[in-house]
């Protein structure tokens, strides 16, 4: 079976390097599936001249790509690629990730390309049971065509030591204007809450960086650096929970949730998509809030000490080995219709 993804794992062109793109790749090679992209500088332009061979094509956040540098010129060859796809009779998969994209600039332009993809795709798989909702609004017509497929992710837990905790509320990863951290650090200053809350995570912005800083108190650290897993892995055992503190209205599925339970953290997040699919899991210990008034409440409440042995089955059931399984075996049956 051969498959072309968009976007290739790629450390040049517009798109950085994304763990769960270089995850999938893999994953799909190690079931047998041939990765059908070209050499390129532009994951996306590189597709427009290649032959409209390989059984599917994969798309991840295509819906973002006016945001992008040539933003005019990658939307325009985004539409044509999809009808050149389906001119040839060949499969489209997308993987809705997001309920709507992040940064609302060129909202028209996304608006056309959300359109398509959900008129066009031939399978919608998405991390979030709430997806499926996300599809029925938009177009009732694809829901058939749309599945929930659980975020693959890997078992990081190793032997789980816990230690002393020396921080209530871990915030991790690189931090942009749409997850929520400025709003945080601003109510947890307003509002003098007695939480000791670490950031470590490379803001997107100096001027990001100097809100954060403004906004803070003593009870707030900020880390503008990239945090390795060795050292993650260290911080998740000394803290009591993982927040996130996302947006609701954009986000569907999480990296950092799932990378999160990964090391085997209690996780505190907004009650929207994968976050509560997961607060209702008995072997987790995710928690969800409304507002960030429900915070402090989660935190004092939560008393369920984590079972590493439900842990373990979760991660394990939900590895990307057994992922890679289950989408290969819906691919395969979406390609014999043809």
């Amino acid at each position: 079976m051969k498959v072309t993804i968009y976007p290739h794992s790629t450390s040049k062109g517009d798109i950085r390097v994304n763990p769960y793109i270089s995850d999938f790749i893999q994953t799909l090679e190690q079931n047998g599936m041939i990765i059908a992209n070209p050499p390129h500088k532009n994951p996306l332009f590189s597709l427009i001249p290649q032959k409209t061979d390989s059984d599917a094509y994969i798309f991840h956040w295509l819906e973002n790509v006016p945001d992008y540098k040539y933003g005019v010129l990658q939307t325009l060859a985004a539409i044509w690629l999809l009808f050149k796809i389906k001119l040839h009779n060949k499969k489209v998969i997308w993987f809705l990730h997001n309920k709507q994209p992040h940064i609302m600039k060129h909202r028209w332009s996304k608006k056309l390309l959300i359109h398509l993809l959900l008129r066009k795709a031939d399978l919608i798989v998405t991390h979030a049971t709430e997806g499926i909702k996300v599809v029925q609004d938009q177009y009732p017509k694809a829901v058939p065509r749309t599945i929930f497929l659980h975020h693959p992710t890997k078992n990081r837990i190793e032997e789980y030591m816990p230690q002393p905790a020396e921080t209530d509320l871990l915030i991790w990863g690189n931090i942009s204007r749409y997850k929520g951290v400025p709003e945080f650090v601003r109510f947890a200053a307003r509002h003098s809450l007695k939480l000791k809350t670490k950031i470590i995570g490379k803001c997107s912005s100096t001027e990001l960086l100097e809100e954060l800083r403004t906004e803070g108190n003593d009870r707030i650290s900020i880390e503008d650096r990239s945090i390795p897993f060795d050292e993650l892995k260290q911080e998740i055992r000394k803290s009591r929970f993982v927040l996130i503190p996302y947006a609701a209205e954009s986000i569907l599925s999480s990296g950092i949730l799932m990378d999160s339970l990964s090391f085997g953290a209690q996780v505190i997040g907004p009650d929207v998509g994968s976050f509560r699919d997961y607060a209702a899991d008995p072997l987790l210990n995710v928690y969800t809030f409304h507002t960030f008034e429900d915070i402090p409440d989660l935190v004092n409440k939560a008393n369920k000490a984590v079972n590493i042995a439900d842990y373990n089955r979760f991660l394990d059931t939900h590895s990307w080995n057994e992922f890679g399984k289950e989408f290969q075996n819906l691919l395969q049956k979406i390609i014999l219709v043809m």
